[in-house]
């Protein structure tokens, strides 16, 4: 297969854009599942190479966007030895590796997404591939008391998540990322940890202000090339 592929990139040039499209979603189509079989074959607790993230990232498209390295390898630290449910705002490749380091150990994630073409797209991946133990929830953001944010399924969820990864709502919603402790706030075990992406931005800070007010939450900055992640600790 790897071959064929190869042989069929310069080949997309001479073809309508029609058939180039298709082509082209062929072709990320398979590097896809190479990736996820690629990283799924390692050892349970064995993080993928910087070489396996590539093309996991090469076959989801999304190319214009990348994590910062710092941010990831957080991700993926937490995700290899946290003991229970995850907890995930917004979705994308992230949730990939979420299913691939924590599902394969039994570990739950659920996935909070408000566009209905890119919750598609993730759940479409995630069958596809075969990825277990991720519950990617169509979540639409509506207005709150003061705030905007996603409406889970609270009802269905664990009882206490042990990790949180929030990269979103976006930071244009009325209050950010704040939503997720009045909200969900009673889910979070007493120890829980959050991951806050763009902790640099004063929207972020804000919403760590508010957070750090209402409840009792450690937070460590971490500073960065081009920004800073936040990990915090409840309690």
């Amino acid at each position: 297969m790897e071959a064929l592929i190869t042989r069929l990139r310069p080949l997309a040039r001479l073809l309508p854009s029609g058939l180039n499209d298709t082509l082209r979603g062929v072709v990320r189509d398979w590097q896809l599942r190479r990736a996820v079989e690629r990283i799924a074959a390692l050892p349970p607790g064995q993080l993928p190479t910087r070489q396996m993230l590539e093309e996991l990232r090469a076959g989801w498209g999304n190319l214009g966007y990348a994590a910062r390295p710092e941010y990831l390898q957080e991700l993926m630290n937490r995700a290899v030895n946290t003991p229970g449910p995850i907890l995930e705002c917004g979705s994308g490749v992230s949730t990939l590796l979420l299913g691939l380091l924590a599902g394969r150990r039994g570990v739950e994630t659920w996935t909070l997404e408000h566009m209905p073409e890119w919750h598609a797209r993730v759940s479409g991946a995630l069958e596809r591939t075969g990825i277990p133990n991720v519950h990617n929830c169509l979540a639409p953001i509506r207005d709150r008391d003061g705030y905007a944010w996603y409406t889970p399924p609270v009802e269905s969820m664990p009882r206490a998540f042990q990790l949180v990864i929030c990269d979103g709502p976006p930071g244009t919603t009325p209050g950010g990322r704040y939503g997720l402790w009045p909200v969900l706030g009673e889910r979070l075990a007493p120890n829980a940890v959050i991951l806050l992406d763009d902790a640099e931005r004063p929207g972020e800070e804000e919403v760590l202000q508010r957070w750090t007010k209402e409840a009792s939450m450690r937070v460590d900055m971490r500073r960065v090339s081009g920004g800073a992640y936040a990990v915090i600790t409840r309690g």
